[in-house]
């Protein structure tokens, strides 16, 4: 794939076959629609799948001399990775690791990657990570993101993963992310912290450096012209106008002070009224004969909540959702008037709130993740 302008770059590489190892979990049909969907946007995209460690470390040199004059420059990971000694490595599809040192020569260290995409005034590196089945005995290596250096001021790094995630869980929570990330890189506009939101499968991956968020659906605006100054208005012209507005402010005013009076009367009426209805209702009833009140019962223990509360394991039930299902909650609970944000599937701040909101509401454990029942209710409601 490739495209004309410069001011957006674009490095996917993927790998999904490996010669030692067993099939990572995302499969390239997945990056091969982030390349179209980021190339619609106007980037110019280079794409790699099933890459053996030369081709990969070929084309990340080609892609260095692309992000120098680049204002954006993004890439995109997707493969088997693991961490050692405080670094996150990619493996390439001919990688065998017998010892942590083999990590140096046969895997791609993450940080040289953002040290890459650094090169342009904006960048990101992206890191869907499977977790590859390496031997037990090798326990300096991890299957877990590491990355104890920060990068460079303009750029950060996004792992689809972290600690949170059982091992067991990260191929199908990083397919997840990729999937959602396609989706994402097709919007309009695109942002970037739309993309770090769906990378990071919301609370459960991993980000690294600051995120400085760009509109990356378009290149930037050019310099505006300059303008020819308009004619100083004379005092009287700006006493006038002064007075004009002053008057409009003050007709304003008080068509808002009668509008607020005929409200409370109206209110003050509908309340009268119902006052009115209560007593009508209490004086036409017959008595009531009250029945003695029967002695308290003991008190009952309340059985044990048949849905996880743990945080963690709710945060992990949230990263699977996708984001059809996100941006359908997110309505639900504007519907219901707890969420007042953006429909963006991201679920940050005011969506958390939100979620807080409705459980309070409902009665239930405030922890401001859905439990999957009040996923359930909420969709189907």
């Amino acid at each position: 794939m490739a495209a004309d302008g410069k001011d957006r770059v674009a490095l996917l590489l993927s790998v999904e076959d490996y010669a030692s190892y067993g099939k990572s979990a995302i499969d390239s049909d997945i990056i091969k629609k982030m390349g179209s969907a980021l190339e619609a946007q106007g980037f110019s995209v280079d794409l790699v799948t099933n890459a053996n460690n030369a081709t990969v470390r070929a084309t990340l040199r080609d892609f260095a001399h692309k992000s120098e004059d680049a204002r954006v420059a993004l890439v995109v990971l997707a493969g088997h990775g693991v961490g050692s000694g405080g670094r996150s490595y990619l493996l390439p599809s001919n990688a065998e690791i017998r010892r942590d040192s083999d990590l140096l020569s046969r895997g791609v260290a993450i940080a040289s990657v953002a040290q890459i995409a650094g090169r342009a005034k904006h960048g990101g590196v992206f890191f869907f990570m499977t977790a590859p089945d390496i031997s037990s005995t090798l326990q300096s290596i991890s299957a877990r993101p590491a990355m104890a250096a920060s990068p460079s001021d303009n750029v950060f790094v996004v792992f689809s993963t972290s600690d949170k995630v059982p091992v067991s869980r990260v191929g199908g929570v990083s397919r997840q992310a990729a999937a959602d990330f396609a989706d994402a890189a097709s919007e309009t506009p695109l942002m970037m912290s739309t993309l770090v939101g769906s990378a990071s499968a919301g609370d459960i991956g991993k980000i690294v450096g600051k995120v400085v968020d760009l509109d990356l659906s378009k290149a930037p605006e050019p310099e505006p012209a300059p303008t020819v100054a308009a004619p100083v208005p004379s005092k009287v012209e700006v006493d006038a106008r002064r007075e004009a507005e002053r008057r409009a402010r003050e007709a304003e005013e008080r068509a808002k002070a009668a509008e607020a009076r005929a409200r409370d009367a109206e209110a003050r009426a509908r309340l009268e009224e119902q006052r009115a209805e209560e007593a009508r209702s209490f004086a036409a009833a017959p008595p009531v004969e009250t029945a003695p009140t029967p002695p308290p019962e003991p008190a009952k223990t309340s059985e044990p909540a048949a849905e996880p509360d743990n945080v963690e394991a709710l945060q992990l039930v949230e990263a699977l959702l996708g984001r059809s299902k996100k941006k359908d909650l997110q309505r639900k609970l504007r519907d219901l008037g707890f969420y007042k944000g953006p429909i963006d599937a991201i679920f940050g701040d005011l969506t958390r709130q939100s979620i807080k909101d409705f459980q309070s509401d409902s009665g239930a454990a405030v922890t401001g993740y859905l439990t999957p029942v009040q996923i359930q209710a909420l969709i189907e409601g």
